[in-house]
């Protein structure tokens, strides 16, 4: 019947003929029609294509409409077996629909491997090294470019060098959560820097905690690692304290010029070149910090405040807290309640500015309500602490 009626709209839109040149229309236009439906199917264009993509990113990998018609932009999806196979494999290894479609998102191109035969092999082998049930998904969704490197030519080698720098496979996850795999050249930068903190006699848990937390570090060029090496012994750090480890990521990240500007900028405020030195020593991020905030911090500490500077050296950490958020609020309230006498004189930086938000409002705050009722109002800043009388 649709033939028929085919032939009919198709007959219909051309001059009315003579019987045998409508006989010959409708032989040819139903030859046409029925060759077409019977052998092929008409091709869909490129606009089809994308409607199909972003439909099928929607409904079988629950992503928003919005999300699918960009990630569509990345992937054509080429056969639905293919793309449901990685589908279901995911599922099989633990993923949620939740899950599956924030890797769907960040690998679109994933729904065009081949599910057994490229994916599951590179799973297997995560699995293998000790990456938990629970924590699988998550570690695939943080590291999505694992799934794209080749398992014999990239991801089994840099594991056994990776592997051969920390103690056990349980680091090497750790190392991997942080993308430690792919940063600059092994071969050339991180193995032999490893082997200069060997040599050094840096112990290993601190090669591991340089490896796993700051890999931009460890895997530095090596000729500028060398001599971040060198300084931090030149500047007294104990080799044998995880602090050294610490000292060497700061030392990498500043030229010489750099170097001296903070040291200059605390010689500022009195602290010599050799108090310094013995600050870095204890807390080497300090050096991290611009000049700008230096000066900063320690103006509001030293002037505003009147912290002595002896305080300040006992526990530089003061420095890295937000300077809005924790430095100015927490201060403005110990030196009230100082004023008033109602805390010790010798009451240090240290034994407030690390406590946590809720253990300082309870000893700091609301323990002295009564006395200074409008202290709250100075620790969220509604009020300036010198209008507090």
């Amino acid at each position: 019947m649709m033939h028929y009626f085919l032939i009919s709209r198709f007959a219909s839109s051309f001059p009315i003929p003579n019987c045998s040149q409508l006989n010959f229309v409708r032989q040819n236009a139903f030859l046409f029609f029925t060759s077409s439906a019977t052998f092929s199917e008409p091709k869909r264009n490129q606009h089809q294509d994308d409607n199909f993509t972003v439909s099928y990113l929607i409904t079988s990998c629950g992503l928003s409409p919005e999300t699918a018609a960009r990630v569509s932009s990345n992937v054509r999806l080429k056969t639905l077996d293919k793309s449901n196979a990685v589908l279901d494999l995911l599922k099989n290894f633990g993923f949620s629909k939740n899950q599956i479609a924030k890797c769907v998102q960040k690998i679109p191109s994933l729904l065009n491997v081949k599910a057994e035969k490229t994916l599951l092999p590179k799973l297997k082998f995560f699995r293998s090294i000790g990456i938990s049930n629970i924590d699988f998904p998550e570690f695939i969704i943080y590291n999505p470019a694992l799934l794209k490197r080749s398992l014999n030519k990239c991801l089994i080698p840099r594991y056994k060098i990776l592997r051969s720098v920390v103690r056990n496979d349980e680091e090497v996850v750790r190392a991997l959560k942080g993308r430690a795999l792919w940063y600059n050249d092994m071969m050339n930068d991180l193995v032999p820097n490893i082997s200069v903190l060997r040599e050094s006699g840096v112990p290993q848990a601190s090669i591991s905690h340089l490896v796993i937390f700051h890999p931009f570090s460890a895997y530095k060029e090596h000729s500028k690692f060398v001599q971040a090496v060198e300084l931090a012994k030149d500047m007294g750090l104990d080799h044998l304290k995880r602090i050294f480890v610490s000292a060497i990521r700061v030392l990498i990240s500043l030229d010489n010029s750099q170097l001296e500007s903070r040291l200059e900028a605390f010689k500022k405020w009195g602290w010599s070149r050799e108090i310094t030195l013995s600050v870095f020593r204890k807390y080497p991020t300090i050096m991290s910090y611009t000049e700008e905030r230096i000066t900063k911090s320690m103006n509001f500490l030293v002037k505003d405040m009147g912290w002595p500077l002896d305080d300040i050296a006992r526990f530089p950490a003061a420095l890295a807290y937000n300077f809005e958020k924790r430095i100015v609020p927490r201060c403005a309230v110990i030196k009230i309640l100082k004023s008033k006498g109602l805390l010790g004189s010798c009451f240090g930086l240290g034994s407030f500015m690390a406590m946590s938000e809720e253990n300082f409002l309870k000893t700091f705050v609301t323990e002295f309500l009564d006395d200074v009722p409008l202290l709250l109002d100075v620790y969220r800043g509604l009020i300036d602490h010198q209008d507090v009388r």
